[in-house]
């Protein structure tokens, strides 16, 4: 009985691989939105010296939350795993 040589496992895809450039740039710019809340947010504070303000948080959550949800719903579905080998 001959073994075969055991070979490497091929690499895992890279999550972005697969994505059309239109996606990967819908992707950047809701990454953009929540970077945009998080800079709003710190540049409101340092300018103002107001931390605690509900307008701040309306505006910061809503970037936030846009930003985060178009980020998921934009990013791929992972692969499905492949069947286990019979043993």
């Amino acid at each position: 009985m001959a073994m075969a040589e055991p070979t490497a496992p091929p690499a895992p895809p890279t999550r972005f691989r697969g994505m059309s450039v239109s996606r990967k740039v819908s992707f950047w710019g809701f990454a953009a939105l929540v970077v945009l809340a998080v800079a709003f947010y710190v540049w409101w504070g340092v300018a103002f010296g107001v931390w605690i303000d509900n307008g701040v948080y309306a505006v910061t959550i809503t970037l936030l939350l846009f930003g985060l949800a178009g980020m998921w719903l934009v990013s791929p579905n992972p692969p499905p795993s492949p069947p286990a080998p019979p043993s």
